[in-house]
This record gives C-alpha cells, structure tokens and sequence, in this order.
C-alpha cells in the first residue's frame, strides 16, 4: 500500500501565509463598505450604542473564555497524536461545559443586574452634549423598552463565540488555513452584508443586532462542517484511541499542564482585554465619545488585521513543532515570522498615520475628529504587535513566571494612566493608556525571549524596512496634496471615489517602498530560498521586486 509523505513543516506553514494572505482583497473591500454604510446612516450615539454592546460581549466573553482559545491551537495536536480523536473530543467537551456554565451564571448576572445597566446607558444618553432633547427622549425610550433584548444579544453573541473560538482553533491546530480563512472571510464578511441590508432596510438598531447574531450563527454552522470532515481526515493517523472514562474521571481527559497553561493564558487574555478599546469604551462619558474612540480604533485595528493577515493562525503552531523537533530552529523560525511582520507592519503602519485624516473624512466628516486617536495607536499596536512574536514563543516552551510578569506590566501600567491621562487629554488619554500598556509589556517579552531563549532581533534587516519606509514615507507626503478635494456634502458615490484615490496613493506607496528595499538589499537570503520554494501566483515578478 502506498503511503503518502506527510508535507514538511516548513511547506505547512508557507501554505498557511499564502492562504491567509489570498482572502485578504475581499475581506477589505466588504468592510470598507460596510464601515462607510454605518458611519454614515447610524447617529453617533446609535453608533456608541452598537458599540456599547459589541464591547460588553467581548468583555465578558473574556471571562467565559477561561484562557482556552489561546492554549487549544498547542495541546489539540499533542491530545490527537497521544490519544487519537476520542481524547480531543474528552478535551473538548469538558472545555465546552466549562463554558457553558460560566455563560449561564453571565445571564443570570444580567437578569439580576438589569436595572443597572440601564441605568448606566441613560447616564451615557444624557451625559451626550451633542444630542438634542428629542434625539436624547428617542435613545432613552429605546433603551428602557429594548433593555432585554441588549442582554439577550450579548449572551447570545457569548454563546456563538463560544462554538466559534472552539471550533477554529481545532481547524488552525492542523494549519486548515484554507477552511480556517473560507470561514472568517463568511465571518467577517456576513456580519457587513447583513448590517448594510439592516440599516439600508431602515431598520436602525434593531436591525443591526439581528444581524449581529445571525452572522456568527452561520460561519458557526460553517465551521461545524469543516472541523467534521476534518476529524474523518485524521481518524486514522493518531495513535490508539484511549478506552472511555466515567465523567467523574474528568481530570484524565485534561492534558499534563493544560490547566496552567490555561490559567496563564487567561491572564494574557484579561489584561488584553483591560488594556482594549473594548474595555476603554466603560471609560468614555456618553455615546459620543464612545462612538469617536470605536470608529478610530476601528480605522487602526482594520488596517493592523490585515497586514497581520498572513500570521493568523501559524505563530503558535510552528513554534509547537519546532519544540517537538519537526524542522527549523527556535530563532530561525522567530526572526523569519519578525521579517515578514516588518515588511508588512512599519511601511503599513507609517503609510496609515499619513493617510488618517484623508481616510476619516472618506468615511465621515464628523469622525474627523478620531484622527489623534489614530496618532496614538497606529505605533503603540503596531510595535506591541511585532514585539509579540517572542511572547508567542515564550509561552509555547511554557516559560510562564516571564508572561505573568509582562501581564502584571499590563496592569501596573494601564491602571494608572487609565485614570491619570483622561481628565488631562480627554479620550485621546483613554487610547494612549492601553496603547502604552501594551508596549511595555512587549518589551518586557522580547528582552525576555532574548535573555531565556537566545531569540536575535534582525537589526539588519529592520533598518532596511526602516529606510525604505522613509522613502515612502516622504513620496506620500509630498503627493497626498494632490489628491482631489472632497464635497461637505459628499454622497456614497463621491466617497467612494474618493477611498479609490487613497488606495491608489497607498499603492503608490507600496510600490516606492519595494523599490527603496530592493535598493537597500531586499530580502534576507534565507527569506529569498523560502519563497522561491513555495507555489506562489505571479512568483517571478515577486522575486524580482523583492
């Protein structure tokens, strides 16, 4: 019988990159669409209120998550190939109904704690200075009347990412990328198709929230179909299934450091999410403000998911089977993903900051205002987002004293500014203490990762990107005047054109920017041998530009 040869690792995770990066153009325009549609048809406040309770969910979808979503991607792989399927099923289910149950206590909290969350929206309607008294009368009514229908949305909401989280972390442990990325482009693009239908319908909020959920319900549904035909393809590669066990045996269907690996991840996911615009929403004092933090931070974290596109999902699985001696080496495999993520992030994050203002009033004059916001972010996320990488790999070789510490950074950092940097800059104050929280911390992990494991920063190569970036940086600077002046009163039409111009310059951009790299060097040698391996669209013009 022939025996097919199991792909390298390193060709597992160059398809990875190449998936990921394909559905990027989709993904893109369907939200840009979708951003221009509720900026502009929404209110401010309806927008802070949508906001409101997007935030709520992920805030308190933190704590059901109990740290698993992070920890799965490692132990799915090692559970399936010492056990087979029966014990990742164990694995997950009792994982499952770990959640469940924190999800009913969550629900029970919200019936219990109604009166107060209405009361705190009301504070946040009346509080608003932009609104009028008929706007404020119209917000009031529709919170008091559809209270129940806000906390039904959440749990609901809670519930589905709940399946959703489960179910793409068994696919991204087995670098399913190609059913991993088909499922969030349904994920990310349902939920715009079905709010722009909402809102375009005339159906305002409520509108919106049907559509909140019947999006994740679907790419669920999706995902379900996926991670079956997946486990037919693995039913027979893993070693022998263990026998089955009672429920009360449930600490046997756990694997070896599962729980503190876990415990550790939850702190990591609970000081993200402190230091989040997520959580800096509850800082803001009405709607308005809430609604200018959301749409810039929304700007910065549109951009910095999709330059970080092609990372999704590999960073923690390859570093797993670096340790377990598959292929390559810890540092080489560190400083290649540190490369990419340069190339992508500081001539992106660079090419944003210039470009903020213009793109704002593109999706409205009145969230012009969001531009600091964007100011502070776009170098806090973007550096703390490059700075990751090393924490990815300290917590893979479970070196957990150091990532506690950088959380408690986290905390001992955000806590403070989150009360000091308000009252003296306004929400801007509110961006920069979780913007600043994160860097901290990353520095701590890398400075880490190169003490503990012997990481190596690519210095060479960042003051490359570094200048390349300059480079482009100072063409944009010097054409964006060009670009032509958009109308007070601009319909859906106009701003349109006008966003094709801004990516037009930012192409522009790009293009001076692989120029400048290759005059500065280009790729490293060993990230040039990679690429001419892999199966890439248009390969030879790849190789020549970079």
């Amino acid at each position: 019988m022939k025996v097919s040869k199991s792909p390298s690792l390193a060709t597992q995770v160059s398809k990875a990159v190449v998936w990921n990066t394909l559905f990027v153009p989709l993904r893109l325009l369907a939200e840009v669409l979708a951003t221009l549609v509720k900026l502009n048809q929404l209110s401010l406040a309806s927008f802070g209120l949508l906001a409101i309770v997007s935030g709520a969910s992920k805030v308190l979808g933190t704590g059901v998550d109990l740290g698993t979503t992070r920890a799965l991607p490692k132990y799915i792989p090692e559970t399936n190939r010492a056990g087979g399927a029966l014990a990742t099923l164990r694995l997950l289910q009792i994982i499952l109904a770990a959640k469940i149950a924190l999800l009913l206590m969550v629900a029970g909290g919200l019936l219990i704690f109604q009166p107060n969350f209405v009361g705190y929206l009301h504070g946040l309607i009346t509080g608003d200075e932009r609104l009028d008294g008929v706007s404020q009368a119209v917000l009031l009514d529709f919170v008091t009347r559809y209270a129940w229908l806000l906390a039904t949305t959440i749990v609901a909401l809670l519930f589905l990412g709940i399946c959703y989280n489960m179910l793409m972390a068994y696919l991204s442990s087995f670098f399913k990328q190609r059913a991993w990325n088909s499922i969030d482009l349904a994920a990310k693009l349902l939920p715009q198709v079905l709010i722009v239908a909402a809102i375009l319908a005339g159906w305002d909020i409520l509108g919106v929230l049907g559509a909140m959920v019947l999006a994740p319900t679907i790419a669920v549904i999706l995902a379900v179909w996926q991670v079956l035909r997946l486990r037919r393809e693995l039913q027979g590669d893993a070693a022998t299934p263990v026998a089955a066990a009672p429920w009360h045996a449930w600490r046997t269907w756990l694997p070896q450091g599962f729980i503190r690996y876990s415990a550790v991840s939850f702190l990591m996911t609970a000081t993200d999410m402190i230091a989040s615009v997520n959580f800096a929403l509850f800082l803001a004092g009405d709607l308005g403000d809430v609604a200018i933090i959301w749409a810039g931070s929304a700007l910065v974290g549109m951009a910095l998911s999709y330059l970080y596109t092609p990372m999704v999902g590999v960073q923690v699985p390859l570093f797993a089977r670096v340790r377990q001696g598959e292929g390559g080496t810890l540092n080489g495999a560190y400083q290649s993903l540190v490369r990419l993520q340069l190339l992508l992030l500081v001539p992106g994050g660079v090419g944003l900051m210039l470009l903020a203002e213009p793109a704002l009033l593109v999706i409205s004059p009145q969230y012009l205002v969001a531009a600091p916001i964007v100011w502070v972010l776009v170098p806090c996320l973007f550096i703390e987002c490059l700075l990751t990488t090393a924490h990815n790999a300290l917590i893979v070789y479970e070196r957990l004293p150091v990532i506690i510490a950088s959380r408690l950074i986290t905390l001992a950092v955000v806590l403070p500014l989150a009360w000091l940097l308000p009252p003296m800059v306004g929400i801007v104050g509110v961006a920069l203490a979780f913007g600043l929280a994160r860097v901290g911390s990353g520095l701590w992990v890398t400075a880490s990762g190169m003490r503990l494991l012997g990481l190596r920063w690519p210095w060479r190569f960042t003051l490359r990107v570094c200048g390349a970036t300059l480079a482009m940086g100072l063409l944009i600077l010097a054409t964006r005047g060009l670009l032509p002046p958009l109308p007070t009163e601009a319909n859906l039409g106009e701003r349109l054109i006008e966003a094709g111009w801004l990516l037009g310059l930012a192409a522009v951009g790009a293009a001076a920017f692989f120029a400048a790299l290759r005059l500065l060097g280009g790729l490293d040698p060993q990230d040039r041998t990679q690429l001419e391996r892999m199966k890439l669209p248009m390969k030879r013009w790849i190789m020549k530009v970079l």
